[in-house]
């Protein structure tokens, strides 16, 4: 299995080779949105509120779309996800779950 430091190199990798690692933090936020709205089209397809067909291939691909581009603005920023994932992103949930209780 990637590690989320090699996608996220392989993301820089791949953005150096076409060209694309000079997008704005902008625009990859608005491309995130786009697919976000992607996937919930698939997910109120799965619901049954939108009629057409729903494909578990297609929410897969959104949601990848979706990790692509949170590496990349990540990148962007020079934010190491695997070590923010490691350190104290669990502690921060902790806090929002203990708020409830």
């Amino acid at each position: 299995m990637t590690t989320i430091k090699k996608a996220q190199e392989e993301v820089a990798d791949y953005d150096k080779k076409y060209g694309w690692d000079d997008d704005g933090a902008e625009y990859i936020t608005i491309h995130m949105t786009e697919e976000l709205g992607e996937i919930a089209r698939r997910i109120l397809r799965h619901g049954g509120y939108k009629k057409e067909r729903f494909d578990e291939k297609e929410l897969a691909e959104e949601i990848t779309d979706l990790l692509y581009l949170t590496l990349k603005l990540a990148n962007k920023f020079g934010i190491d996800v695997e070590k923010e994932w490691d350190g104290d992103m669990w502690c921060r949930y902790e806090k929002k779950v203990n708020r409830l209780k």
